[in-house]
């Protein structure tokens, strides 16, 4: 008996699994070339992302340096990648290659990137209600203990409040108005 494993929807779980982890790999490759590139400049490497949208593939590469990147420096970055990513040649699917910063309104992605903001303006949304609202926009002023000193404006009032790190859903730099 002959058994038809591609209309299986096991198969089909494993061919995305093993798909994510050669995206997995992918990005992993890229970032040490992105380091490596990048060593001893300016730059710093932020983020890698290999991601389908729609029929198309992108290579998306986030790097930031003091004062921000200009487009020079993204085409610089670009041309430079570019050229070793050729020579690798590892990623077997066609694909776009971005270069970018990762924007004025960067996420925080961990509490040490939230202690490199102290000083700056930033939104914070938490899980729950601290001060009798669950958004901020304010100034960090400090961090102690896994605790955020944010001062915000509520209504007319600079108020000051701690929020606890594991109770942040989502704190990014923000422009001020």
């Amino acid at each position: 008996r002959v058994v038809n494993f591609e209309s299986s929807p096991l198969f089909y779980i494993a061919i995305l699994d093993l798909r994510k982890r050669c995206n997995m790999s992918i990005v992993q490759r890229v970032k040490a070339i992105a380091d490596e590139q990048t060593k001893d400049t300016v730059y710093s490497l932020y983020d890698v992302e290999y991601v389908k949208e729609g029929s198309e593939f992108f290579l998306r590469i986030y790097f930031d340096k003091d004062g921000g990147l200009t487009l020079d420096d993204c085409v610089l970055l670009s041309e430079k990648l570019a050229e070793e990513l050729d020579k690798e040649d590892f990623i077997s699917d066609k694909y776009y290659l971005e270069v970018s910063s990762p924007g004025i309104e960067r996420e925080l992605r961990n509490l040490e990137e939230v202690i490199d903001s102290i000083g700056k303006h930033v939104y914070i949304k938490t899980y729950e209600k601290i001060d009798n609202q669950k958004e901020f926009y304010g100034d960090i002023l400090g961090v102690e203990d896994q605790e955020i000193i944010i001062e915000y404006k509520d209504k007319a009032r600079i108020k000051k409040s701690k929020i606890s790190y594991e109770k942040i859903a989502k704190i990014r730099l923000a422009v001020k108005f």
